[in-house]
């Protein structure tokens, strides 16, 4: 192995267990909730079995004939980004749901106060 592939290989695997002690770092901090890690979790271990064991890279990029390793990495990064994306935007429409729900049963609730304070007031 040339100089230049060790260093950037050892750069890829100190990169990946940053990543996955970060996520870890987040959860325990409570800044990320475990359901929402799961998949940055996941990307991250598939980080570093890719940079411990790029052979692996190289029989995947075979098996989905794409030409070039460093695309099928790319490849798989957009497919996790697309993931993340998906389980963003199903948080944020039940978030989405949850708000509209209590805007209407904070509705109904200021009907009922004025409706005692005019009864009340009579």
């Amino acid at each position: 192995m040339k100089p230049m592939e060790l260093v950037l290989r050892l750069g890829l695997i100190f990169g990946s267990f940053a990543f996955l002690l970060f996520i870890i770092y987040l959860m325990k901090k409570g800044k990320l909730e475990v359901k929402y890690s799961i998949i940055w979790l996941a990307f991250s271990a598939v980080m570093i079995i890719f940079s411990c064991f790029p052979y692996i890279v190289l029989v995947l990029s075979d098996i989905t004939r794409i030409i070039n390793p460093v695309n099928f990495i790319f490849f798989t990064q957009i497919i996790f980004i697309l993931l993340i994306l998906l389980s963003v935007s199903a948080v944020i429409s039940g978030f989405s749901k949850k708000i509209k729900q209590l805007a209407q049963e904070n509705a109904i609730l200021e009907n009922r106060v004025r409706e005692l304070e005019k009864s009340m007031n009579k």
